[in-house]
């Protein structure tokens, strides 16, 4: 889950600093949360599973790293609350903020339900606005602080079929502007990453689904091959490092090379 790559990651130090990542149980979420906590950091996961949380928190541990578990639900503004106040009660402030919610829709705009739009805007666009809400406040007071919002090369180019996640991501990296814009007077980074898709375990078993797809993914890539969990490990640590001070508003591709092919 990573850290084949973040122990190779030797000039990055994130000691001494707080990490908060939403949406690490496993894929990307649990690769980035083991890279920073190689790095130095203190890990904060959170999630709505302790028990699915326990793997990216054992293997955080087996290494050596600095973790804690804080439970959260994103579609519930008082839990997000919670969340950011216990952190700040057992570790104080958190200046780095990783936003790695998961779920997607694969379904025909013409047939989507309401309540799974909703649900899937509640997660990935409200649910990211309320976590950046409640950890600005720490960040501002402190001078300082980097978030990174896991968004999606759909987010730039519809994905067949699944074109209500697509308009989510294209928000959720507006969102991602418009906060650079508002909050880097208080030395507030915003950024996103957006893969392309990823070989992670919900990934594999779409895939697994659709066997035609994967083939086509790869031929579109000038790289040759699907993305790894490890591939976003490096982009997230230089995101959340004094090495990317200068860098907001930006949502980096991390797609081998597809957006190049039209």
């Amino acid at each position: 889950m990573g850290s084949s790559v973040s122990n190779r990651m030797t000039t990055i130090n994130l000691e001494g600093a707080v990490a908060v990542v939403i949406g690490s149980s496993e894929g990307i979420g649990a690769a980035i949360a083991i890279g920073l906590a190689n790095a130095g950091a203190m890990v904060v996961t959170g999630g709505r599973d302790a028990e699915r949380m326990s793997s990216t928190v054992g293997e955080i541990e087996r290494q050596g790293g600095k973790v804690d578990f804080e439970p959260v639900d994103v579609r519930e503004p008082e839990s997000i609350k919670s969340f950011s106040a216990a952190i700040i009660h057992r570790h104080g402030v958190a200046t780095i903020l990783v936003n790695s919610m998961g779920g997607t829709l694969i379904e025909k705009m013409v047939n989507v339900d309401v309540d799974e739009w909703d649900n899937l805007h509640n997660t990935h666009l409200r649910g990211t606005l309320l976590s950046c809400q409640a950890f600005q406040p720490g960040m501002r007071a402190s001078g300082y602080g980097k978030i990174i919002n896991l968004s999606s090369l759909a987010g730039f180019r519809v994905a067949k079929n699944r074109g209500s996640y697509s308009v989510a991501k294209a928000g959720l990296n507006q969102l991602t502007c418009a906060l650079a814009s508002e909050w880097g007077q208080f030395g507030i980074r915003v950024n996103g990453i957006a893969p392309s898709t990823t070989r992670t375990p919900r990934a594999s078993a779409q895939l697994e689904r659709e066997p035609q797809r994967e083939s086509t993914i790869v031929e579109r890539t000038p790289i040759g091959r699907l993305a790894t969990t490890d591939d976003m490990v490096g982009p997230a640590l230089f995101l959340a490092s004094p090495m990317s001070d200068f860098v907001s508003g930006q949502t980096l591709a991390v797609d081998g090379g597809m957006l190049t092919v039209r």
